[in-house]
Formats: C-alpha cells, sequence, structure tokens
C-alpha cells in the first residue's frame, strides 16, 4: 500500500517521495499542526528492532534538533509511529553540490570559497553544541532557492554506525572518498574529523574529482592513510597558492595539524580569498543548472574485502573496520539529499540608484531585470528632491530577479513655517515650536514690560520657513532689572533725602 498521503503520527500527511537510500526514504510532508512543508524521513523498519540503533538515534535526534543556525538544516521532531522510526526536517528547496558538480564538473575558486564558508560556519555552531557531522559531502551540502548554503544529516553516520545493519564483516559498500585517517583507524572522531572531510569536498569542487582513486573502497581508504592530498592546482590551474595551502592543511593525516577548529579554518580561507578573482554566485550558478535527479545508491558497489589482505590481527581489524565505515557512509548517502531537484530562480543583487533621478533610476532596474514601482516620496537633509533616497528591498541586496523593487524619492529638506510664541509662557512656547518640528533655544535678559518667564522676541521670526529639527531662539523676560541704591552711609539727613 503507498504511504502517499498518508498520516505519519497523526500530523505528518505524506505528499510525494523524494528520495530513497540504504537508511530509508525521505517524503514531502505537510505538518497539519503548524501549517508548514517538512521533509519526512522514514527509517527502514528493520532498524527500529535494532536497539544499539535506536538509543543511538534517540540520542543524536535530541542533539541535532538543538541546532538553530541559518546553514544547517533544521530538525523539527523524531520518533516511533506504527512500529517505524520517523525524524522530521526543515524541507530545502535547491540543489546539492552534487547536482552542481555534476553539471559543471567543477566550480570556480570563489564560488568554491562561498561555499565552503558556509559550511564552516555551520560546523562551527554544530561544534560548539559538541556535535559532529561525520558525513561531510557534495551530498549531504545544499544550495538552497536564496543561495544559502545548508548542511544536512547531522548525527545520522554516528546512528547509524553503531546499528547491526552497517556492521558487515568482509564487505565494502561504496564510496570513502571523505573518510579521515582516524576513521579508517577506528578511532572516535572529532571536530577536525569534519574538516579534513571538508578540505577534500574542496579539492573535488576545485578539480571536479576526490583527490584519491583506487579499484576498491578499501585501496581508496588505505590511500587516506598513506598519500598526501596534492595541491588542487596541479589538476586545476585557477587554484591559488594559497588554496593550495587551505586544503593540504585541512587535509594533515595527523588531525593535531589541521587547523584547531572550524574558526581557524575559516580565517585560513578568508586570507587566501584575498587574491581570488570573482565569479557569479553559487545560488546563479544552481539557478542555471538544469535539474539533475541524482539517484547515488545506484553508483554504489558492495565489493569483498580479501581474507588474504593480511595475517596479523591488527590488519584484519582495520579492514573490518573499513568495511564497516565504508558501509555507513554509502548508507547515507542512498538515504541522503542528494535528490532535492527543485529548480531554482535565478538572483541577483539591486543595483545602486541612490541620488539617482527617478526616470535613471527606473532604467537601472529594468536593466537589472527588477519590476519596479514609486513610491511615495519622504523628505530628505541630504539628498535634493527628484533624487532617489532609497529603494525597497534596498540597494545591494541579493533579491530573486522579477522582484518588484520600490523606489522611494526625495520631497527635498522638510521646510516649515514658524509659529509665533512673543509673549508666551516659556512653557507653552517650548511646546508650541516642537510641535510644530523645530528645536527651541533659550536666552535670558531684563524686560520692564514683558512678564517674567515670558518670550520677548522670537528668532526667526514668525512666518519665515525653516528645516525641520533646526533652532529657533527665544529670548525669555527676567522681569524689571532690579533698582541699585546708593550707598548712603555716613551722608547728613538732608543730603540722603535730595539724594
Amino acid at each position: 500500500m503507498s504511504v502517499i498521503e498518508s498520516t505519519v503520527d497523526g500530523r505528518y500527511q505524506i505528499i510525494t517521495h523524494v528520495a530513497s537510500g540504504g537508511m530509508g526514504q525521505v517524503f514531502r510532508a505537510h505538518d497539519a499542526v503548524l501549517d508548514r512543508e517538512v521533509a519526512l524521513k522514514l527509517l527502514h523498519p528493520q532498524f527500529a528492532g535494532d536497539h544499539g540503533f535506536v538509543d543511538r538515534f534517540r540520542r543524536e535526534a535530541r542533539a541535532a534538533a538543538v541546532l538553530n543556525h541559518p546553514n544547517v538544516v533544521g530538525v523539527y521532531d523524531w520518533g516511533l509511529s506504527e512500529g517505524t522510526y520517523f525524524m522530521v526536517m526543515e524541507f530545502v528547496r535547491g540543489q546539492s553540490l552534487r547536482a552542481l558538480l555534476s553539471e559543471y564538473g567543477r566550480l570556480e575558486p570563489a564560488q568554491v570559497a562561498e561555499v565552503t564558508l558556509q559550511v564552516l560556519a555551520a560546523l562551527e555552531h554544530a561544534h560548539g553544541h559538541g556535535i559532529v557531522h561525520r558525513d561531510i559531502k557534495p551530498e549531504n551540502i545544499l544550495i538552497a532557492e536564496d543561495g544559502t548554503v545548508k548542511v544536512a544529516d547531522f548525527g545520522l553516520a554516528r546512528a547509524f554506525a553503531d546499528s547491526h545493519v552497517s556492521q558487515t564483516e568482509g564487505t565494502v559498500t561504496g564510496t570513502v572518498q571523505y573518510l579521515a585517517p582516524e576513521q579508517v583507524h577506528g578511532e572516535p572522531a572529532d571536530p577536525r574529523t569534519d574538516l579534513y572531510a571538508l578540505g577534500v569536498v574542496m579539492f573535488e569542487l576545485l578539480t571536479g574529482q576526490p583527490p584519491y582513486s583506487g579499484e576498491t573502497s578499501v585501496a581508496i581508504a588505505y590511500r587516506h592513510l598513506s598519500d598526501r592530498v596534492p595541491p588542487p592546482s596541479q589538476l586545476a590551474p585557477a587554484a591559488t597558492e594559497g588554496l593550495d595551502a587551505v586544503v593540504q592543511h585541512a587535509t594533515e593525516k595527523d588531525r593535531a595539524h589541521r587547523p584547531a577548529s572550524a574558526r581557524a579554518f575559516r580565517d585560513e580561507l578568508l586570507h587566501a580569498m584575498g587574491t581570488l578573482p570573482s565569479a557569479i554566485p553559487v545560488a546563479v550558478l544552481a539557478a542555471q543548472a538544469p535539474v539533475v535527479e541524482l539517484v547515488p545508491e545506484e553508483r554504489a558497489a558492495t565489493v569483498t574485502i580479501p581474507r588474504a589482505l593480511s595475517p596479523r590481527a591488527r590488519r584484519r581489524r582495520l579492514v573490518r573496520r573499513l568495511g564497516v565505515l565504508a558501509a555507513a557512509l554509502v548508507v547515507l548517502a542512498g538515504g541522503g539529499w542528494a535528490a532535492w531537484v527543485y529548480a531554482i530562480p535565478h538572483y541577483s543583487h539591486v543595483p545602486s540608484t541612490e541620488r539617482m533621478t527617478v526616470l535613471s533610476a527606473e532604467s537601472a532596474l529594468r536593466a537589472a531585470g527588477y519590476p519596479f514601482t514609486v513610491g511615495d516620496a519622504m523628505f530628505s537633509h541630504s539628498i535634493p528632491a527628484g533624487q532617489v533616497v532609497r529603494t525597497n528591498p534596498p540597494q545591494g541586496t541579493r533579491a530573486r530577479t522579477r522582484t518588484r523593487v520600490t523606489i522611494i524619492p526625495s520631497k527635498g529638506p522638510d521646510f516649515r513655517k514658524i509659529p509665533t510664541v512673543i509673549r508666551f509662557p516659556l512653557a507653552q512656547a517650548t511646546t508650541r515650536l516642537k510641535s510644530a518640528g523645530f528645536t527651541v533655544k533659550v536666552l535670558r535678559r531684563y524686560d520692564e514690560t514683558v512678564p517674567k518667564v515670558s518670550v520677548i522676541e522670537q528668532n526667526p521670526s514668525a512666518g519665515h520657513e525653516l528645516e525641520r529639527g533646526q533652532a529657533v531662539t527665544v529670548v525669555v523676560s527676567l522681569g524689571p532689572a532690579p533698582v541699585k541704591i546708593p550707598d548712603l552711609t555716613s551722608q547728613p539727613v538732608g543730603a540722603a533725602s535730595t539724594t
């Protein structure tokens, strides 16, 4: 019976199938409670009876749900419904990096840097919460419609590694192109494990191919232990020495020699970006690519690890670990996000039109592909009437082409008539002037006729126009000047009376 149009956990109404893989199936669904579109991953029923997997799945799902970052595919919910474990995630419309590589072969260095910086932001956030991805690869890196790079499937690699399904001794399934040496050795992963995988992804994005090839997955895994990742510029002349250094530092065999953190990796990349030529944004590149539906599991291959690989127990243990880890990665690839196949609209940057005439601004927007309207004019102290004050969205904003842009022209300075405040008490005069949009400057002097604390004069005078926010000076009466009494001490009485 088809699960399409069925409801999971009483709230997630399945709309359509998106992808299938070794861990389960992904559907586009509608959350009836919060009225939003979500991605629903239904895990294969056999996992429900695997206690190792279930325990790890619960822990990792709870941890991943804590992550709240624009570069991380959000985990909204998880649970068990009618014997099937499920996970509910943010539904992302866009292209995966694997789709872009399939279409273009490789990316420009500036585009690689643009993607890598956003992946590093996601990793820095996750690592700060104690979460290591363990499965960074092009299939798990998405370009959303607005150009945001998002990393998917945090936590699932570790959960799958603890399942009995993954522990197939003697076989290796699929690709091991992104394994860090410590994973090959069966050692615990840490944040630097993700940085190694991201360094390998950078190499592939720059050159169009992974750094290692081999006849078997085991042979490729051993090369992660023994062969240094070559400089990308050997295969991609556009790659700079700075990018060579960044990639090779990230892919050091000894994790102690790699960047200490995602932030340190980012700082190195930012330094190297100073010499990179500009390139069109990755979102525009993705929008220009035709829809590509990837089915990773069809590219996977299961190979048998020869028992005669080594007679020593340590080597046998290493081979078994290779089989487990490689199997985990390929199954995750099959159940991952590479099948996000929605077309992305073209994006551009809203052109700068400030201080242009409205007519010139309209021409600039029309040439950039943006429809426009002219909004209500606003007062501006600095921009003359008839010129553009701003646009909405603002200039420089990365926006979909065909987004309507509103032009806000200037009316020039806001001049207002000054009201009369002569003979008004100071408090009333101040209120009257401030209500008209002016500030007040107060001077004081004695006056024989105007009552104390009332306005004697104002400057500029009433009826004149002054720009809003400017000061009107008012002179306030101190009342009559005090009378000076002469000193009559020691004067005769007659002299004093005549004085």
